[in-house]
């Protein structure tokens, strides 16, 4: 019984061929107060690792041409990153920007990405609009996120603006739902 209390309360985790072992730490992110993924890392004591990178041209999907009101024919700058801690791959990110921006591919996007963004091109982000829900992971994210085709995900969209409201990152992120929590507070009044 104290086992699967333990499991109940998500300090343990059990996996069919696996056996019982403790959970890994959630990731934890406050919508109140926006950081970028380094940063939430960093602030609960985390290091970060890619685990991939991949930064090409790509036509996007419509969704991201309306957001930049961009042409459809358009090919923008894309950033793919599989991420997580040094031992647990547990968020993969894709995120086009702005073709306003004049970013080559060539930058370090090893680095922390709005300080990439402030230091090379003088952006500030000030905003970040998201949806978040949960979906079935398919069998490319399930391999990149070491699971199980099929099991449950998180799905977290940012719209991220800078100062003057215009449109910088469209930002879609694929997160293990057994590693990620989203907080979110609401004020009345």
């Amino acid at each position: 019984q104290a086992i699967n209390k333990l499991v109940f309360e998500g300090l343990l985790v059990r996996k069919k061929g696996y056996g019982t072992t403790v959970a890994p730490q959630n990731v934890m992110s406050n919508g109140r107060n926006w950081l970028s993924f380094s940063q939430e890392m960093y602030s609960m004591g985390m290091t970060v690792k890619n685990f991939e990178l991949h930064v090409s041209w790509q036509l996007p999907p419509r969704k991201v041409c309306e957001f930049f009101k961009s042409g459809e024919d358009q090919k923008l700058l894309c950033l793919e990153r599989l991420r997580g801690r040094p031992n647990l791959p547990f968020v993969y990110f894709i995120s086009y920007f702005n073709p306003a921006i004049p970013m080559t591919g060539e930058e370090d996007m090893a680095l922390p990405l709005y300080e990439n963004l402030r230091k090379n091109y003088g952006i500030v982000v000030k905003t970040s609009r998201e949806m978040v829900y949960a979906r079935s992971a398919n069998a490319e994210l399930a391999e990149k996120l070491d699971i199980n085709e099929g099991e449950p995900i998180l799905v977290r969209k940012r719209f991220v603006l800078d100062v003057n409201d215009t449109p910088v990152e469209y930002n879609i992120g694929y997160y293990r739902a057994d590693s990620f929590t989203y907080s979110i507070e609401f004020i009345n009044g």
